[in-house]
């Protein structure tokens, strides 16, 4: 029984970052440990975090109090996100999932990590930024709510590369089902 908000949420964040380890198996075969990724699953968190830079970038409100640095940057970061999909799906090669004891597979799944983490930091100092009145209160909630599926997406990626150590479980802003369903992914 959820007797709390708080509980609610640990619960909540805690069968998110359960539903990514489960995308994500180790093996060990004496020196070599072997991670197999979910190829679907880091494709669509992927496909999330462009989305989510995209939305940024869509809301003329955040672009005007990010000014026009923090817009190169958010552009780069996507096209950072794109190239980092691209280098993941090539070591795919089209399977379902993919093995590694590798870095290759790992760099690519952490360029996108940091590149979300760009965005989602650039959005809420936009979001911060921005006077909260009657004509802007509908676009903030859309934005923050943006947000919380981008930070939601982040602890999932995250879970998948961290789950080879000692993985901790964050709780998640949201479902992986509302945050994919929230940036179109």
């Amino acid at each position: 029984m959820v007797k709390s908000r708080r509980n609610f949420l640990r619960t909540a964040g805690l069968l998110a970052c359960g539903t990514a380890l489960a995308a994500c198996t180790v093996s060990k075969s004496g020196n070599v440990t072997s991670v197999t990724l979910n190829v679907a699953k880091v494709d669509a968190y992927a496909q999330a975090a462009k989305n989510f830079a995209a939305t940024i970038l869509s809301v003329p409100l955040v672009t005007s109090a990010l000014g026009s640095r923090p817009v190169a940057i958010i552009n780069a970061c996507v096209t950072g996100i794109v190239s980092a999909i691209d280098q993941f799906d090539t070591a795919a090669n089209g399977a379902a999932t993919v093995s590694y004891d590798s870095t290759s597979i790992k760099t690519a799944v952490n360029s996108i990590i940091s590149d979300l983490q760009t965005v989602l930091s650039y959005g809420k100092q936009a979001v911060s930024g921005i006077e909260s009145t009657a004509a802007t209160a509908d676009t903030i909630s859309k934005v923050n709510t943006a947000i919380s599926a981008a930070e939601t997406i982040l602890s999932l990626l995250t879970a998948l590369i961290v789950s080879v150590g000692v993985a901790r479980a964050a709780p998640t802003p949201m479902s992986e089902a509302a945050a994919l369903s929230v940036l179109g992914a």
